[in-house]
């Protein structure tokens, strides 16, 4: 028995084959996918660099325009606005001015007044300590003297200035007015340093014996010597009498004064505290 011949249209392969890149269908052949099958396959455009210019880029500058004062003379068009949002030209530039020698010399006077306050703060205490006291000087209008009377009525005094200071030397000296030698005038002091002198007489004008009966201290310029003087009328041995005292930052000292006023008195203190007085 014969069969038909079968068209090739209706022929089937026995098993399926990879065509272009359709996917492959299920249980489908195993081979594997040759170059043959890929060769339908849009290929990827190649693109070749080109070469580097070996020219560099062309610079071209633009001109800025300049803003400026307008000439002289020039006037706006009548009727001319600017645009919205246009503003005034900028400024012509101006340096700043130089602040640096008002700086100067602010910093110079501060430093000429701390120095120069420091200065007149420091030099009493470098002028006038350390200090020594000369009994045996001259003291004019005055004779110097050893009465034993006076030099007890020294030592009393005395009393009314120690302190115990380190360095504190005492003093005194008892002299008989020229012009009535019945007259003793008493001096009693110490050397030392002193911080306030101020306060160092009010207190030793307040510790005197009250014998001397002091009244109202007064103050009286001290001259050239500097520091502090105080007067006040008192009564020694039943008349009226002075009492006069000085101190600085080396010396503080009291001086008796029977039968005289307060001037006659401030300058015998100034006559003695000059002769007897030195500084070191």
């Amino acid at each position: 028995m014969t069969l038909p011949d079968e068209s090739p249209t209706e022929r089937q392969p026995a098993t399926p084959t990879w065509v272009g890149s359709a996917s492959v269908p299920p249980g489908g052949s195993r081979r594997r996918r040759q170059w043959e099958d890929t060769l339908d396959l849009p290929a990827a455009p190649r693109t070749v660099p080109l070469p580097p210019d070996p020219s560099p880029p062309e610079i071209r500058y633009v001109p800025v325009p300049q803003y400026g004062p307008p000439p002289p003379g020039y006037r706006p068009p009548s009727g001319h606005r600017p645009p919205a949002g246009y503003g005034p030209p900028p400024p012509q530039y101006r340096p700043r001015k130089r602040r640096w020698p008002w700086v100067m010399l602010l910093l110079l006077t501060l430093c000429a007044g701390c120095c120069g306050g420091s200065y007149a703060w420091a030099r009493p205490y470098w002028v006038q300590y350390p200090a020594s006291i000369q009994v045996d000087a001259t003291v004019p209008g005055l004779t110097r003297t050893g009465d034993a009377n006076a030099r007890k009525a020294a030592t009393d005094i005395q009393k009314a200035l120690t302190s115990d200071h380190p360095d504190e030397s005492g003093f005194t000296v008892t002299y008989t007015d020229a012009s009535n030698r019945q007259l003793r005038v008493i001096v009693a002091g110490a050397t030392r340093f002193i911080t306030d002198p101020t306060r160092d007489l009010e207190a030793s004008i307040r510790k005197l014996p009250a014998a001397l009966q002091v009244g109202a201290v007064r103050d009286i310029d001290p001259g050239p010597f500097g520091g502090e003087q105080r007067c006040a009328p008192a009564r020694f041995d039943g008349r009226s009498a002075t009492v006069c005292g000085w101190a600085d930052h080396g010396v503080i000292a009291l001086a008796v004064f029977p039968g005289k006023s307060l001037e006659q008195a401030g300058t015998l203190t100034h006559n003695i505290r000059g002769s007897i007085v030195r500084r070191d």
